[in-house]
């Protein structure tokens, strides 16, 4: 007769581990997502190909300061941050009211975005996949200590 006998303690602490695992793994994977998403609508302001749409030009203007579109003070760039609300969203925004008018446009301004959606509330593609990305690792990584600790 042969006797094969196994140890499970060792598992028993990795399922003990999982649900903080999976919980950290989520937090970090938010907070990267936010950070993400702000730092790619800050740089669109600035940098064209990162827009989801082309701007609309300026109207001609006695008053042009020769600044480029968005760009004068920097408050609004500046003020766009995130933040974690509860366990599963991260919002990201801007401080500055005005802002949502340069993203959406009005009446008597066209829009000119730089958060990475679409007009119809999408997420672009390349920040589709970044954000695919950024999970896979937080849980990757998370997943990976399970055991340790």
């Amino acid at each position: 007769m042969i006797t094969i006998s196994v140890d499970t303690s060792g598992f028993d602490q990795v399922l003990a581990d999982f649900p903080a695992r999976l919980a950290a793994a989520q937090k970090r994977a938010l907070q990267d997502i936010g950070a993400a998403v702000a730092s790619r609508a800050t740089r669109a302001i600035r940098t064209v190909s990162l827009r989801p749409a082309t701007w609309a030009p300026r109207k001609p203007s006695k008053r042009d300061d020769g600044h480029p579109l968005l760009i004068k003070s920097g408050d609004m760039r500046q003020s766009i941050s995130w933040k974690l609300e509860g366990e599963d969203t991260v919002v990201v925004g801007s401080s500055k009211e005005y802002a949502r008018y340069h993203q959406e446009g009005t009446k008597h301004m066209p829009a000119r975005p730089f958060f990475p959606i679409d007009q119809y509330g999408q997420l672009v593609p390349e920040m589709a996949s970044k954000i695919k990305r950024v999970i896979e690792k937080a849980y990757v990584e998370e997943m990976g200590k399970l055991g340790d600790g």
